[in-house]
């Protein structure tokens, strides 16, 4: 684990050494330009990531919500059975409870289904609205003539001078204030 720790700082401090290599003259006397940022956290603080969250917060009850009322009907229709099981014949009342659990079943299924569908449609926003930070993130990093941009994760520490994640909020809200999050209908398979 030693090795491996040291040997991502090696290729950490590589990677800072070859990146401050081509600096001019007049770089190099001021130091390289670095710049640190938080994507996730940028999105999630931008009005987008605000709707996006927002979508899928509304979907997800509403999928939670068909979910309460299947374990209703189902609850009904054991009690049902469990009312008609006396004046039933072992047979009948064992294939009404197997239709039961096939019901249930499929119901489970469809719900799950539906959920994967909410979920692929979120990542599908999430995908655009992150090609869009990436490129204002360039931008920034171009306006800044910065030699080096890093994820925030990857840093141990970092002032907030060189922190650029309140910007791309910014820039993010500019861009765009929404972005419609469509679940994504599972294909069938052939």
């Amino acid at each position: 684990m030693v090795k491996n720790i040291l040997g991502s700082a090696f290729i950490t401090c590589g990677l800072l050494l070859a990146a401050m290599a081509p600096m001019s003259a007049a770089q190099a006397a001021d130091g390289p330009v670095i710049l640190v940022f938080d994507a996730d956290r940028a999105i999630a603080l931008s009005k987008v990531g605000k709707s996006m969250a927002k979508q899928l917060e509304d979907q997800v009850r509403d999928v939670r919500g068909d979910e309460e009322k299947v374990v209703k009907e189902l609850q009904d229709e054991l009690e049902k059975l469990k009312e008609q099981q006396k004046v039933m014949s072992k047979e009948i009342l064992q294939k009404r409870v197997e239709e039961l659990r096939q019901k249930e079943l499929e119901r489970r299924q469809s719900l799950a289904a539906k959920t994967q569908s909410i979920q692929a449609g979120g990542q599908n926003a999430g995908r655009e609205v992150l090609k869009v930070a990436e490129e204002e993130l360039s931008a920034i990093a171009k306006e800044r003539k910065a030699d080096i941009v890093m994820r925030r994760g990857a840093v141990f520490y970092a002032s907030a001078a060189i922190d650029v994640t309140a910007e791309l909020v910014k820039r993010l809200d500019k861009r765009m204030s929404s972005i419609k999050v469509t679940p994504v209908k599972a294909q069938k398979a052939q």
